[in-house]
This record gives structure tokens, sequence and C-alpha cells, in this order.
């Protein structure tokens, strides 16, 4: 009995949601997640190889990078132009580009989904630096500086 409450209270541990079982699941999720800005579920979605950063992340923590990746990937809809594809050197890595369909524009952005550990599918980097700034100008495609 001893054993199963320790079990329980977990040194602070968070309940766990289930893990997607494909890379197209995780990627789906965490995508329809940020679109409603539920940072509860984008963070048992967003992760490493060790598990959902909920897991392992303090909650201020996770609260202030989720808030920064809900902004940056907020969308109306989207569509995935390619993948998920191999990452060379990682079997346990898949990339894609998704087209964010935003209120005046839509914008390319990779995102890289991991397989954890325990054999799920995670959200492992939106390369918000792909995205361009939350609620600006749309990015001209390519790359450059404007003058």
């Amino acid at each position: 009995m001893l054993l199963v409450l320790g079990a329980a209270c977990g040194g602070g541990s968070r309940p766990q949601t289930p893990q997607p079982q494909s890379v197209n699941a995780a990627l789906e999720q965490f995508l329809a997640a940020v679109k409603a800005n539920d940072l509860t579920r984008m963070a048992g979605l967003w992760g490493t190889e060790r598990g959902p950063a909920a897991q392992w992340m303090t909650s201020e923590q996770l609260r202030q990078h989720l808030t920064v990746i809900q902004k940056y990937l907020d969308h109306v809809g989207y569509r995935i132009i390619e993948g998920p594809l191999a990452v060379p050197n990682r079997s346990d890595l898949r990339t894609y580009r998704v087209d964010l369909q935003r209120s005046q524009c839509n914008q390319a952005v990779p995102i890289d989904v991991v397989r954890t550990r325990s054999g799920g599918w995670l959200v492992y980097d939106v390369h918000l630096e792909a995205v361009g700034t939350p609620g600006g100008r749309c990015q001209p495609s390519g790359s450059g500086t404007r003058q």
C-alpha cells in the first residue's frame, strides 16, 4: 500500500496523458492545441526523447516557453507541405514543413518531431526563427535582407 501511495505522489510529477503513437498524430494534436490556446495540452505534446517537457520543466519555465510558442504558431489553419522526412544521423527525428494559415498571410515553418524513449512521438523543435513576428507583417519568402 505504501508503495502505491509513494508512486502516486511521485515527487511532484504531473499527471501524464498518453503520447501520440504516430509522428503525424503528434504534429496534428500539437497544432490543434496551439490553435485552441491550450497550454496544458501543448505541455504534454512538446518535449524531447526523455518525454514531455511537462515532466521535467518547472511550471513557470514551461508556461513561459509555451506562451511564446503559442503566440508564434497561432493560426487559423495549416497544411503540411512536406513530411515526415527523415533527419540525417538522427533516426529518432522526423521533420515537416508546415504552411501556417494566418489571418493576413500564410507562413511556412519547419517543425521537428522526436520519438521518445517510451515509443511515443512529441513535437521537438518548432523553429521560431522561421515564423516571423507574431501579429506582424508576413515575412517574404526567400532569404536575404530587405532594402
